[in-house]
């Protein structure tokens, strides 16, 4: 079956790995991101996707003369009107030919179409052009993984080390001057 790509419709990201992979699970790391938006925006990408996995579900089942196959859950979920699309990648892939490994890591366009290098932080207006990736193994049965392969960033939520105190909802005003009173004479001691 020939690899296609499909974009997804603007969501926003949940717990976004694309500027470095994640390694919680394995070594080599994981591109991945959760894509939240409502069920209704969701419904023609998930129907798109749904069918190229009837095409190779039916495919499967003649190649294996058998009749049904144990289904792995679709990679996505929905939840009070809100769908929640999980695309993931690993890092690194080989190339089946030379051995070679090469970078899997999805590239990141802003608005207008301008390659970027920006750290991508939940809570980031997404669209996500994802490659379906259908798979069967005996022990979990078929089903299908939604591979980044590039993002636009629609609107940019970053990520660092911490921000100020307004980016946390603090509302700033000015402090009193520090300071401390002695137990024997109440004079203050400026800090």
């Amino acid at each position: 079956m020939a690899t296609k790509t499909i974009t997804t419709p603007a969501g926003v990201a949940r717990f976004p790995s694309l500027n470095r992979p994640d390694t919680k699970f394995s070594e080599v790391g994981v591109y991945k991101v959760n894509l939240e938006m409502s069920s209704a925006d969701a419904e023609p990408f998930i129907k798109q996707v749904e069918a190229l996995f009837a095409e190779f579900l039916a495919d499967k089942k003649r190649e294996l003369r058998k009749d049904k196959l144990k289904l792995h859950p679709a990679p996505w979920e929905d939840n009070d009107g809100l769908t929640q699309l999980k695309l993931k990648v690993p890092a690194m892939g080989k190339n089946k030919e030379t051995g070679e490994e090469y970078s899997r890591k999805p590239t990141l366009f802003d608005a207008t179409g301008k390659e970027e290098d920006v750290n991508v932080g939940g809570g980031s207006k997404l669209k996500i052009a994802v490659v379906p990736y259908c798979w069967y193994t005996a022990s979990l049965g078929a089903g299908i993984t939604l591979q980044p392969k590039a993002v636009q960033v629609l609107d940019l939520v970053t990520w660092g080390n911490g921000g100020t105190a307004e980016a946390y909802g603090f509302d700033v005003s000015e402090a009193p001057a520090a300071a401390a009173k002695t137990g024997t004479d109440d004079q203050e001691i400026p800090w």
